[in-house]
């Protein structure tokens, strides 16, 4: 899975929720985990960062090191990152290689630019669209890699990551960034997809209680109010409350998935599981019991991978 497809999958979980800003009102901090993508070479141990050829090949393998060296859900690199296939007289247990081609390509172009055509650009009398002669750029990277195997030398993972930046300017204009100093951003992205491709995520974000009251008589629609504010304040209280309204006044879909929230924000993922499907069930046009559901069930196999793969580890080193 690519990392613009990872981004897309993140947010069909409902993790744009929150994301990069502070807890929302009425809203509870959960941790969202997601498998990588490439479940194959996420479970190895080790990689090696192998060759990657063409005239920006280093500077590509220099920035995917970079990327997975970052720490992951657990605080630490997800790989055992090798810079050759042995350490030690110890074999990696698959290596990244590849090709990396870039292409820079400038041309002059007729743009049309907003200018002063009457007067002088400190007393315009008048402006409008003229047209000038301009220079347009176009920088191309593209990158073929693949995760070899080395237990049997199957290949793990394929994949291309093309990138293609256009900028065009004229007179007046400002400047663009430098040629190479793009390229180097644009390999960083590259680096990034390839990290996202093949190692898991683990985002902290804000989720909203669901407030809706409807079906609710008076009474029980300001008791329900009121828990949603307490959840600001004492929130193991709240949740105490939404399990005694959901006794008093079952079946409501908002008293069932704030439930489920709360055994979320308690990690009781199982929990949770079970009681946004009974949310999903009273109401399955709700797209939020629909994200929480796929971001509990991704959570869960994040886990699920983490605690295979930290066995198989541990079974490794004891043999």
């Amino acid at each position: 899975m690519g990392g613009r497809t990872m981004t897309a999958a993140l947010g069909a979980l409902g993790l744009a929720i929150g994301l990069g800003q502070s807890a929302l009102a009425e809203s509870v901090g959960v941790v969202a985990e997601m498998p990588a993508g490439n479940r194959a070479v996420a479970m190895l141990d080790s990689l090696a960062i192998g060759p990657v050829g063409g005239q920006d090949g280093m500077q590509l393998a220099m920035a995917i090191e970079r990327a997975l060296s970052r720490p992951g859900p657990d605080g630490r690199p997800h790989f055992d990152l090798l810079a050759g296939r042995r350490r030690g007289g110890a074999e990696a247990d698959g290596v990244i290689e590849g090709v990396m081609t870039s292409d820079v390509q400038e041309n002059r172009v007729k743009l049309q630019r907003n200018r002063c055509i009457e007067g002088t650009d400190k007393d315009c009398k008048k402006r409008g669209n003229v047209e000038l002669d301009c220079r347009r750029r176009v920088v191309s990277v593209r990158a073929d890699l693949r995760v070899v195997g080395n237990a049997d030398g199957r290949i793990l993972y394929s994949a291309q990551h093309p990138l293609v930046e256009e900028v065009s300017w004229c007179p007046g204009d400002s400047s663009p960034v430098g040629v190479e100093e793009r390229v180097a951003a644009l390999i960083a992205t590259i680096a990034g997809d390839v990290s996202d491709d093949v190692t898991p995520r683990a985002l902290q974000i804000s989720v909203r209680f669901r407030e809706g009251r409807k079906g609710m008589d008076k009474a029980m629609g300001e008791r329900f109010k009121q828990a949603i504010r307490l959840t600001q304040r004492d929130l193991p209280a709240a949740c105490a409350e939404f399990d005694a309204i959901d006794v008093a006044m079952p079946g409501h879909a908002s008293i069932v998935f704030n439930q489920a929230l709360c055994a979320e924000s308690r990690d009781a993922l199982e929990e949770a599981r079970a009681t946004y499907i009974a949310a999903n069930i009273l109401d399955p046009r709700g797209g939020d019991i629909r994200d929480a559901l796929a971001r509990v069930e991704a959570t869960m196999a994040a886990r699920a991978d983490a605690d295979e793969r930290a066995a198989a580890r541990a079974g490794a080193r004891g043999g």
